[in-house]
């Protein structure tokens, strides 16, 4: 059976998986870096010593501070990211703000694709 861990942070919802998290921020946030120390907090508790992605499903509005994709990059086990959108602003945010980010990155119309190319980013990586 597949484990999933569940969190409800006052911004942000987290499906953790075995190889990846899906994060859904939360209508009308705005992520800044020190949101980074408590998602790392959290990350590393599930994927000690394993490599990860980190999914963004965008199904609310929310801003993102772009310092948040440089720091982001500093979490040696974080392979990738990436980000659920289906609306055309959507994806043209998602491709600026994969300019401050230094790992893969992926922008996609569903969840399934975005597991599928989780699943086969880490790949790579064994």
């Amino acid at each position: 059976m597949l484990s999933i861990t569940y969190y409800d942070l006052s911004y942000v919802e987290l499906f953790v998986f075995p190889k990846y998290m899906i994060a859904q921020v939360k209508n009308g946030t705005i992520l800044e870096p020190e949101n980074n120390d408590e998602l790392n907090k959290i990350a590393q508790r599930h994927f000690a010593g394993k490599n990860f992605v980190y999914i963004s499903n965008r199904v609310f509005e929310y801003n993102v501070s772009p310092m948040t994709y440089i720091e982001t990059s500093k979490i040696s086990n974080l392979k990738g990211m990436v980000i659920v959108t289906n609306t055309e602003i959507g994806k043209k945010t998602a491709i600026f703000e994969s300019k401050f980010y230094s790992k893969d990155f992926m922008v996609v119309s569903t969840v399934e694709d975005a597991i599928n190319w989780a699943v086969h980013l880490l790949e790579k990586f064994e």
